[in-house]
């Protein structure tokens, strides 16, 4: 969720989760069938007589050598109905899951951004999300695709100074309105890694760079509006001065005074 206030910049590190709706997938007689299942109808098919094992009308037993041999003439079919009802199910992206890479293919994925190997539940999760075209207008709604590839991030959106909300010694800064194009991205477990004379290669290493924080970041920089930029940062975890008896210490205001752990 967004926290904003007259002293810290907008941060969203929360998202509500979506509630997916399950799909009941139907079953019938023939989407799962059995040799026992398919013996009477199959034996019905033969002409009726003593010499087919029916004399005046009688059941064919189902132990008799042509009951046996009618068994392997239908088996193909147990096979042919389960086949047909799984292909049905791959028609939908709730049930889909042989045809996955041709769904995946018709719809330009998975993310070249993500370069890393994706499990099947993250690859159907992206699937659904580009099938049902799910906005990406919030900054929630990049904190939830990112989840949804295994990354935690946050993502701080800078506030300029206002009178009348903001206050003094905060956070908020006097800057251009230009900053309010800019959005900070923490990714958490990212490492910083600078040039190294003797040791990087140029055209090759960045001047800076956070290890395991590329993949999202391309996304991020590829699906934001083209005036945002993301700006990534590392991941700052602050906690609150407290007193010895535990309690927080607090400013004039009522706000926790924090510090970077």
């Amino acid at each position: 969720m967004s926290r904003k206030n007259s002293w810290q910049h907008t941060l969203t590190d929360s998202f509500t989760p979506k509630m997916s709706s399950s799909v009941t997938v139907p079953q019938d007689a023939l989407s799962a069938p059995h040799s026992d299942g398919l013996i009477s109808a199959g034996l019905s098919f033969w002409p009726p007589g003593a010499a087919w094992g029916s004399p005046d009308g009688q059941a064919v037993s189902l132990s008799s050598n042509l009951a046996r041999f009618t068994r392997v003439l239908i088996s193909p079919f147990e096979w042919l109905y389960a086949r047909a009802f799984r292909l049905a199910l791959e028609a939908n992206t709730q049930t889909v899951l042989e045809l996955l890479p041709d769904w995946e293919k018709d719809h330009g994925l998975p993310e070249a951004c993500f370069t890393g190997e994706q499990s099947t539940s993250q690859r159907l999760t992206a699937l659904r999300r580009k099938v049902m075209a799910e906005p990406l207008s919030h900054p929630e709604d990049f904190v939830r695709v990112a989840a949804d590839f295994g990354f935690t991030i946050e993502i701080e959106e800078p506030c300029i100074f206002e009178c009348g909300f903001s206050e003094c010694g905060g956070f908020h800064e006097t800057g251009s309105s230009a900053q309010e194009a800019f959005v900070v991205v923490r990714v958490r477990d990212s490492a910083e890694v600078f040039f190294e004379i003797g040791a990087s290669e140029c055209g090759v290493d960045r001047l800076y760079d956070l290890v395991g924080a590329s993949d999202v970041l391309c996304f991020l920089r590829q699906e934001l509006p083209g005036w945002v930029l993301a700006v990534p940062e590392t991941w700052i975890t602050l906690a609150p001065w407290v007193n010895e008896a535990g309690n927080p210490i607090i400013d004039q205001y009522g706000n926790p005074i924090l510090f970077r752990v």
